[in-house]
């Protein structure tokens, strides 16, 4: 971990650079291939060690931009996004990543939102600014992370931009993590991981709901990542998409 990390440290100047004159990225999106990168050298070297299945499928497999949620289990869950097919994207996260002296300066060049110190409505306004540029965001409903591997109460943040916003959502379902780097835990055990993304949802499939089709619309993505929690539990493999094996 510390090898990779000073590899990025050294290495991101330039890339940083590189992207912003040759690709034409702005800072923002300059330094969020540059995360991207670091979760996807985790993504592969985690594969060396325990046995680590990917279905994310390819990029024409997403809505651009979308938002995807994502249940929680582990500190490890976020490095896992590097095996999506997406590289502009925002994580939305409390306050105490900020604090991490390697990761915090990243995050914020980053546009990273901080939910903790956001109201709702200025999360809206922020979140739906992001979705304009064409930036996808990545967001974990339960807020915390799970202690059980079960799903805990979704909040609403994510649902209500999604229908403000007409912005499709992207489930992220994650199976293992809690057992391989689990809460409060700094050893890492070798257990099988899987990092699978389930179809994308319309919001505006849920308008005839008024007011309510933020909570139809998380209660339908709720109810398909239970369903898949459950199937993975019982080493039954979800028939969603092809199997990528990194």
């Amino acid at each position: 971990m510390l090898l990779v990390t000073l590899v990025t440290i050294i290495l991101s100047p330039i890339i940083y650079l590189l992207h912003c004159r040759f690709r034409r990225d702005n800072p923002g999106q300059a330094v969020r291939r540059i995360i991207w990168y670091y979760g996807r050298c985790w993504v592969v070297l985690t594969s060396l060690f325990v046995p680590l299945t990917v279905r994310t499928g390819s990029r024409a497999d997403y809505p651009s931009p979308c938002i995807v949620v994502a249940n929680h289990q582990s500190f490890f869950d976020a490095f896992c996004m590097g095996a999506l097919p997406l590289h502009d994207f925002v994580f939305v996260v409390r306050a105490w990543p900020f604090r991490i002296p390697f990761y915090g300066p990243y995050m914020r060049r980053a546009e990273y939102l901080n939910s903790e110190v956001m109201t709702h409505d200025q999360f809206l306004v922020a979140g739906a600014e992001l979705l304009r540029r064409g930036t996808s965001l990545i967001i974990f409903p339960e807020g915390t992370r799970s202690t059980t591997g079960a799903l805990g109460r979704f909040y609403s943040g994510a649902f209500r931009l999604a229908t403000a916003t007409g912005t499709p959502v992207v489930p992220l379902c994650l199976g293992g993590l809690g057992s391989f780097l689990p809460r409060g835990s700094f050893l890492i055990r070798r257990h099988p991981v899987v990092v699978e993304t389930l179809p994308a949802v319309d919001p505006a499939d849920f308008t005839e709901y008024g007011v309510t089709a933020h909570m139809e619309l998380r209660k339908a993505i709720k109810t398909r990542m239970t369903r898949w929690c459950m199937m993975a539990n019982s080493c039954t493999a979800p028939e969603v998409s092809p199997v990528q094996n990194i």
